[in-house]
């Protein structure tokens, strides 16, 4: 099984809890952020490692997808820029 079809088995909540331990958070951010226990976070966590064959979080935080890079169309400015009729609509 390759690492993309076992980040598709992922339930949601183990991808919520691998995206953010991937970002760097420690089990008791990743409960705080979430709203559940750390205790949850770490059977999570435990099964997303089972499935993907990992056996660390830098291994996960390897697999990860970059973020994103923000564009210029993501500062709010229209074409136009602020004073353009474009962007009173």
């Amino acid at each position: 099984m390759t690492k993309e079809s076992g980040l598709r088995r992922l339930t949601l909540s183990e991808s919520r809890v691998a995206r953010l331990v991937a970002e760097g958070l420690s089990d008791e951010q990743v409960a705080e952020r979430l709203g559940i226990g750390v205790m949850d976070v770490s059977a999570e966590l435990a099964e997303v490692f089972r499935k993907l064959g990992l056996r660390s979080r830098t291994e996960l935080a390897l697999l990860a997808p970059e973020p994103a890079e923000p564009d210029d169309t993501s500062s709010g400015q229209h074409e136009g820029g602020k004073g353009s009729d474009a962007s009173r609509r």
